[in-house]
């Protein structure tokens, strides 16, 4: 088979030579590998699209991977090199971030099918997100690190500037509807269990289980919950100290303009809907 790598030079060791390096590896078992470098935001989606069904390698961060799903051939199968900031659908599969030691995984993983999910804007686009979508409090603190941090400092830009965000916004209410209606100031829809890097969001959310986990923090205050903060250092699960449900769709909704972040990344803002897609993308773990 062929092998298309599409990659975001922008990412933290997006460079040439590990994606060569890649490249190399995976000319074990394929006939053809080329490297499509991405030169625009969703220009990884467009390249995806042209990919076709072939082994098709996002080298990049979460924001990578989920332009790459989003143009991805029905019949194509994912390989991720992860070489952004959190990787969090690449610590949900177990893949190394060792940019070689992932190579040889793409080389001899096994192909599994994983369910991804689908969020609906109020104008009827949808977008298919890997990991996780925010609603409210994160995709705020996403809206605001700074592009510089962000590179300089990593995952812990998102922790700097959440301070930020408690310290100078008041958060609006979110309603969260699935057959009953749930109040929330925070709410994260998992696809898996990891979020913003190695912390968990919930420990019984699965990438192949059909549902999505909906774990809610009612209140963030401006020094947040002691019990949610001591959770987020301690990186355990969210959802033991949170509401939290399984679906396999919901709606939330809000009376203000609320942001709503995938897999990493500010899409739309609310209203929006959100399904599973049980078992629709082929990805090497």
């Amino acid at each position: 088979m062929d092998a298309i790598i599409i990659a975001n030079p922008a990412s933290g060791r997006g460079d040439m030579d590990n994606l060569k390096r890649c490249a190399e590896s995976l000319r074990e078992r394929c006939d053809e590998v080329e490297i499509w470098p991405t030169e625009r935001p969703e220009h990884a989606t467009e390249l995806a699209t042209l990919a076709g069904a072939y082994l098709v390698v996002a080298a990049g961060g979460d924001g990578t991977v989920n332009e790459v799903i989003n143009g991805l051939h029905a019949d194509a199968t994912l390989g991720v090199l992860p070489l952004g900031t959190a990787n969090v659908l690449a610590r949900e599969l177990g893949i190394p971030l060792d940019a070689g030691k992932a190579c040889r995984r793409i080389v001899e993983g096994e192909t599994i099918r994983m369910d991804l999910g689908v969020a609906t804007d109020g104008d009827g686009v949808e977008r298919k997100f890997s990991c996780m979508a925010g609603i409210g409090f994160d995709a705020n603190v996403i809206q605001e690190v700074p592009a510089r941090m962000k590179r300089d400092l990593g995952v812990m830009a998102f922790a700097l500037t959440a301070f930020k965000v408690l310290a100078v916004r008041d958060l609006p209410w979110i309603r969260i509807q699935n057959g009953g209606e749930h109040m929330s100031q925070f709410a994260i829809i998992a696809n898996g269990h990891y979020y913003g890097g190695d912390y968990k969001a919930s420990d019984s959310a699965s990438l192949t289980n059909g549902e999505l986990d909906v774990i809610m923090v009612e209140k963030v205050s401006k020094l947040l919950r002691p019990d949610i903060f001591g959770r987020i250092l301690a990186k355990k699960p969210l959802s033991k100290d949170a509401t939290r449900f399984a679906a396999t769709e919901l709606e939330a909704t809000s009376d203000e303009r609320v942001p709503v972040q995938l897999d990493g990344e500010i899409w739309s803002h609310l209203p929006m809907s959100f399904r599973v897609e049980p078992a629709s993308l082929k990805v090497v773990k």
